[in-house]
């Protein structure tokens, strides 16, 4: 991934983060502004369940910045037939890893990122690495 990708898929992040924020009640906002501060040390329990749910927020609704809906079921549909990705166990066959490159480059980001948008999106089937058979591959 380009340095340019990879600094597009962090400002959707950390604009997700501001949109979220933004969304929180007038309450919420003044508990989380009060609540942290610099000179406090807080352990991993005391951060993790909120930070994990903060990014987890900002992981989806960047997702969908970078890689809308529609686009992602026009890009499938033009790059895979119309059919599903199948991946065992991170492995590809031929036809489905160049449909997954050419998703990547259009929107712009990772493999991982893709891969992840495209299961929520119901356009990848996982199955076990023991199905795996790419008739296009020859073992010498």
């Amino acid at each position: 991934m380009t340095v340019f990708a990879n600094n597009i898929r962090t400002l959707a992040h950390e604009c997700a983060h501001q949109i979220l924020f933004q969304m929180e009640t007038d309450e919420v906002r003044k508990v989380c502004q009060r609540k942290y501060s610099a000179r406090t040390a807080y352990s991993l329990r005391e951060l993790k369940t909120r930070e994990d749910w903060n990014e987890w927020q900002a992981n989806v609704l960047g997702a969908a910045i970078l890689m809308p809906q529609r686009e992602i079921d026009l890009a499938v549909a033009y790059y895979a037939r119309g059919r599903k990705l199948v991946s065992y166990e991170g492995t590809f066959v031929y036809q489905d890893r160049v449909a997954l490159d050419l998703v990547c480059k259009q929107f712009g980001v990772s493999k991982s990122a893709a891969i992840i948008r495209l299961k929520q999106l119901g356009h990848l089937e996982c199955c076990p690495y023991s199905e795996y058979n790419d008739p296009l591959e020859v073992w010498a």
